[in-house]
């Protein structure tokens, strides 16, 4: 029995099967899953509010009633990490694919044209690249100041660099194949040609690089709300949070311990189907 074309390798259904049978990447995706469905429905679950003060519980250490603990004005750290949760992998979304659609168009014009126009973008991206990238967000945020959108739009344009020039590598393999001069031969215009073969073909390696760009855009945006330049307190985003418990990192160590602990997993947990969608696309890495 001929096996159907969504089940060849490099399918999004294969992708898919591939994701579901490795036992990291369900990890990584029940994780990240899990989270985004408890931080939407923590008000529905939890009797106190992010905001909600309680004098009483000041520094409480974990309890049965504050599993996380308590804040230095009494806020439940717990409810408050899981709210908060949609603050940091929202921003890294928003901000991977803000960044990876103006990578993809550039990198597509760069690598198609060539010429002046492939020298005059890639320059011009040379120059946001002789900075390092978090120094960057630093500085664009900087000038923008602290808020959710105007981190997002930092965080985005820190990544554009790099996804241009993975695709302008990809539109270079891809644009003296077979199928392209064919369609050109047919008279297919040029638009057409660039949008329904050209890009399509080239994209797929991008895939790897975007699942792994959300987690570093979202440690990026925790590292910009830790130094000031993130989501503004008292929104419960986990670098905004560590920044305020660094001061009581000795005394109460719980403060920092929980929205650090967080990121790493999200990092991780991101990582984890980066890779694994990284191995279902690359026939040389599959078993």
């Amino acid at each position: 029995m001929k096996s159907r074309a969504s089940d060849k390798p490099g399918s999004l259904a294969y992708v898919g099967k591939y994701l579901l049978h490795s036992p990291s990447a369900m990890v990584g995706l029940c994780f990240l899953v899990g989270i985004m469905i408890l931080s939407f429905l923590t008000p529905f679950i939890f009797k106190y509010g992010f905001r909600e003060l309680n004098i009483r519980a000041q520094y409480s250490t974990p309890t049965l009633e504050h599993p996380f603990g308590c804040d230095e004005v009494g806020r439940d750290i717990m409810v408050r990490v899981l709210y908060g949760a949609k603050y940091t992998i929202s921003i890294g979304i928003f901000a991977t694919a803000g960044g990876g659609l103006m990578g993809v168009i550039l990198g597509a014009i760069a690598g198609y044209r060539g010429g002046l126009v492939d020298s005059f973008i890639m320059r011009f991206l040379d120059v946001f690249q002789s900075f390092p990238a978090i120094l960057l967000a630093i500085a664009i945020a900087a000038v923008l100041g602290p808020g959710y959108w105007k981190v997002i739009l930092a965080c985005g344009i820190t990544g554009i660099p790099g996804y241009a020039r993975m695709m302008r590598a990809n539109i270079l393999t891809v644009r003296g194949s077979e199928y392209i001069e064919a369609a050109k031969s047919i008279g297919c215009k040029e638009s057409r040609v660039v949008v329904k073969h050209v890009i399509p073909n080239a994209f797929s390696p991008m895939i790897v690089s975007l699942a792994m760009g959300v987690a570093n855009a979202g440690l990026a945006a925790s590292s910009l709300s830790f130094l000031g330049f993130g989501v503004v307190p008292p929104t419960p985003e986990w670098g905004s949070m560590l920044s305020t418990a660094r001061t009581y990192i000795l005394e109460h160590p719980h403060m920092v311990i929980f929205p650090g602990l967080f990121i790493m997993l999200t990092v991780l947990s991101f990582n984890l189907v980066g890779d694994a969608i990284r191995d279902a696309l690359d026939p040389k890495l599959r078993d």
